[in-house]
């Protein structure tokens, strides 16, 4: 065979990136924009609170209904990479849409709750894109970075979400606490700013999602690494791609390895939903900046939660590209990001709002850093098998694992209030840290040999990449 198949890179991949980047900001927003304000959603419908939690639990429980399904069409070839990202556009369009008509009348609560479901179900699609679409399109030293550019989206949102609905909602009264009812026409107030804010959003989802409906393609015409050629052109690939549902999916749930990284990524990955959800409650338990109104407070700490993330994807998504030491990464960034828990919980006990906000930062830096490691590592460990269906199984995964991971610290707070949640928020960073440490090391895509493996399949007839590690 000619060793010097031609490779090619597009110039288009960074403007289907930046598309991508656009509809991860709006997944973070959908998802960090009720935690800060929920009294004033309880207020505005006539909601309890449990009824307002399903604002944002709708979302987990959409995924439950969409993976498996996902997960059946793109096994059966049914549905390709294009079809994932439109089908995270459009769910994320017809998301916001909801949310923005809920808005218009104090008694459409339910369109809320449905505008969720949608926007669940985009962000289950959505965060099996980063890692299949960067290794598309992607030469192996841009991968890590092209994860962490998409993936920065998602935490940009999240900056937003935190800190733009308090301003919007609390800015005729920062000192209200989250117990004052809000008069008649601050709720109207509140109503129109967050209306225009979730229809702008809309508006500019619908026209990435109809640019994405005419350009968007599977994958490159000619593929831009070894890997990729070798998926295309062996028919021992040809033939794992056809294979029964159930064989794959059993294939990549008895890879050790694998398993252990959707745990893994689903402590630290899911991890600030406790805080999203919780951190007023934990400010105002704690007594901590009583001047300050907690959702205000809280949202302003989570913002820099974000900013951190950012700069840890960043530097995670070089560092990776370099070294490609994925699982060293990991538990480095894993040890990190216990150290900083634990330094959040230390803040909270001495209540001091200044090292609350660098012990956040600190979170923020190394969970984006460990997040790059543990997505990249995802696919070199069940590398042959579609990088789609590897992660919409492991989305799948971290879903269940956020359910749990809100119900103890629901329960832990409830228990021991502040400190419990945190404490339970550090114990959960530590078994992940262990988790990592069992992960293989081995490379399967960066140690693809195209020739050592013609070799192998014409004396086992059994390709070595399909072994489980």
């Amino acid at each position: 065979m000619d060793n010097q198949r031609c490779l090619k890179l597009y110039k288009r991949r960074w403007a289907y990136l930046f598309g991508l980047f656009i509809l991860e900001i709006f997944a973070g927003i959908s998802f960090a924009s009720y935690g800060q304000i929920y009294n004033f959603y309880m207020q505005f419908f006539s909601a309890t609170k449990s009824q307002v939690a399903w604002v944002i639990r709708s979302r987990s429980v959409s995924t439950f209904f969409i993976t498996l399904p996902l997960a059946w069409l793109i096994v059966k070839g049914k549905i390709g990479l294009r079809g994932v990202i439109i089908i995270a556009a459009v769910a994320s369009t017809t998301g916001l849409l909801f949310v923005t008509l809920s808005l218009v009348n104090r008694g459409l609560f339910a369109l809320i709750i449905i505008g969720q479901a949608f926007c669940g179900i985009a962000d289950t699609v959505g965060v099996a894109v980063p890692s299949a679409f960067a290794v598309f399109w992607f030469p192996e030293n841009q991968v890590g970075t092209a994860i962490a550019l998409n993936i920065v989206g998602l935490f940009v949102g999240y900056g937003v979400g935190y800190t733009v609905p308090p301003l919007l909602v609390f800015t005729l009264n920062q000192h209200r606490t989250l117990e004052q009812y809000l008069t008649l026409s601050e709720l109207a107030m509140g109503q129109s700013k967050l209306r225009y804010m979730y229809g702008s959003f809309f508006a500019l989802s619908l026209v990435v999602t109809i640019l994405f409906g005419i350009f968007i393609t599977d994958k490159p015409p000619t593929p831009p690494t070894r890997a990729q050629e070798m998926r295309n052109i062996d028919p021992l690939m040809e033939e794992m791609s056809s294979t029964d549902f159930f064989k794959k999916t059993k294939q990549l749930f008895t890879n050790r390895s694998f398993v252990l990284i959707c745990i893994s990524i689903g402590l630290i990955f899911q991890l600030s939903l406790i805080e999203n959800r919780m951190l007023p409650d934990i400010i105002a338990s704690g007594h901590i900046a009583q001047e300050l109104n907690p959702a205000t407070l809280g949202g302003y700490i989570m913002s820099v939660f974000a900013l951190g993330s950012i700069a840890g994807i960043v530097v995670g998504g070089k560092l990776v590209d370099y070294y490609k030491k994925y699982r060293i990464l990991a538990i480095s960034g894993s040890t990190f990001v216990f150290l900083s828990t634990v330094a959040i919980a230390i803040s909270y006990a001495w209540k001091s709002t200044t090292a609350l906000y660098a012990s956040h930062a600190l979170f923020g830096f190394f969970t984006g850093f460990s997040d790059v490691a543990l997505f990249e590592m995802a696919t070199q460990m069940t590398y042959p098998i579609d990088e789609t269906l590897v992660n919409i199984w492991m989305t799948g995964a971290q879903t269940a694992i956020s359910l749990l991971l809100s119900i103890f610290g629901r329960l832990a707070f409830n228990a021991w209030s502040g400190i419990g949640v945190l404490s339970f928020q550090s114990a959960a960073v530590f078994w992940s840290i262990i988790l990592c440490c069992l992960v293989s090391s081995f490379n399967r895509r960066l140690e693809l040999n195209y020739e050592q493996i013609i070799e192998n399949d014409q004396q086992n007839q059994e390709s070595p990449l399909i072994e489980t590690h």
